[in-house]
């Protein structure tokens, strides 16, 4: 009891102490989007501590409080919000543009050696509705016959981006000891561009065309979540933000080198949302002012009552430590594998589970864990609590992501 109660103290002097503290990644990368009145990418400091994680296993247990346990969380930042659809337009105008500069050649590209840069100042001037420019792209245009508007236009399936890493789990294991660092290098490519289709596919018999139309390319949604992004394409959208972004800002300035953008653990996503969770904004009951029961009279319209769609990404009232929308709003993509009963053995210290590979064939070791509800939750699962998992391929109209930054001290 003692123990607890010196939690709970040190807790509580912890989250005061850190409270709102709100750092602009503008500070640490440079920002460029083709999308006037973007919001900016805002981490929020998330300091070392223990919190106790809760049991993902059967929660009607009578002993499940009893399996919960004190787990301790390095520091990192968070992003403020989801990334939004202007946030992830640059990657994706950014991917098209290096792959249209390189195709051009010419003053798109300067060629030192044998490697090939892309030329940005030009790259970024590329007319994309000249007919002559698009003449020259050959197949990365896209037939007037196949498009709806008769036009040409880039091919989004064509926009890929090559993620390249290496695999610190598997080269730590102790049989890999004296193989060569190149056995551990992983690559893949990942198309891009959002599966705008999900709004249709995910419900069927519903009128969500113009979503699926708009939501994506209008302005009027830029700063909504972005959705119908797979976990490939948000850890394409991490790859790009360390190398292109955090990387290169930090190597212009001459700073500290090292930095990493990624999606979280669900272990820090679950500790953040514990540390946010003293000011989120409270669930309506389902009642109306005074009492009256909204069900008791089904046929009347309740505007206002309860989310259609995503909304703006700080429409809503900000946790205790800044943190945005991490109950509703859109459910969110983590690092860790889903595994049965895997809180019976990871670590106490940063616990995570990585189980698979991007090309694993198993369907079990594709499937990633997906934390908090979404707009399209009833009241009961619009809770950071909510969990469940999808395939790594998997893209939703409620499914996005927000990013984890490690930046050296």
């Amino acid at each position: 009891m003692r123990n607890l109660l010196l939690f709970i103290i040190a807790s509580f002097l912890c989250i005061h102490s850190y409270s709102q503290k709100s750092i602009s990644l503008r500070k640490v990368v440079s920002k460029k989007s083709e999308i006037g009145a973007t919001l900016p990418m805002s981490v929020v400091e998330i300091p070392a501590g223990t919190f106790y994680m809760g049991n993902h296993g059967d929660s009607t247990s009578p002993t499940s409080q009893d399996q919960q346990r004190p787990v301790l969380i390095s520091g990192f930042y968070m992003s403020a919000t989801e990334v939004t659809n202007a946030q992830y337009h640059e990657f994706v105008n950014w991917v098209r543009d290096s792959i249209v500069a390189k195709r051009l050649g010419g003053q798109y590209i300067t060629v030192t050696g044998n490697d090939t840069m892309v030329n940005w100042k030009a790259a970024s001037k590329i007319n994309y509705s000249d007919p002559a420019v698009l003449a020259q792209l050959g197949d990365l245009v896209l037939d007037p016959s196949k498009t709806i508007s008769q036009k040409r236009m880039i091919d989004p399936d064509k926009l890929i981006y090559a993620l390249e890493g290496f695999n610190y789990q598997e080269a730590a294991k102790k049989e890999n000891k004296g193989r060569d660092a190149k056995d551990f290098v992983y690559r893949y490519t990942v198309q891009v561009y959002p599966d705008t289709l999900a709004w249709m596919r995910d419900f069927g018999y519903s009128n969500n065309e113009q979503m699926a139309v708009n939501y994506f390319s209008s302005p009027k949604y830029q700063n909504y979540p972005v959705v119908g992004v797979s976990w490939k394409q948000a850890s394409a959208y991490c790859d790009w933000m360390t190398k292109h972004k955090i990387l290169s800002r930090q190597s212009k300035n001459r700073g500290n080198a090292g930095g990493k953008a990624r999606l979280p653990t669900e272990a820090e996503w679950e500790y953040a949302a514990s540390l946010n969770a003293k000011g989120d904004e409270k669930k309506e009951s389902g009642q109306k002012e005074g009492g009256d029961d909204i069900a008791s009279n089904t046929k009347a319209a309740v505007p206002g009552e309860g989310k259609i769609f995503p909304v703006y990404v700080r429409g809503a009232k900000k946790g205790d430590f800044g943190l945005y929308n991490l109950a509703d709003n859109v459910s969110e993509w983590t690092t860790t594998s889903y595994y049965e009963g895997g809180e019976n053995f990871q670590n106490r210290f940063n616990p995570d589970i990585q189980w698979g590979t991007p090309e694993s064939e198993s369907k079990a070791q594709r499937r990633k864990v997906i934390r908090g509800g979404s707009w399209k939750d009833t009241p009961t699962f619009m809770t950071p609590e909510n969990r469940s998992f999808e395939d790594l391929d998997a893209s939703h109209s409620y499914l996005g992501f927000r990013i984890v930054v490690n930046l050296p001290e």
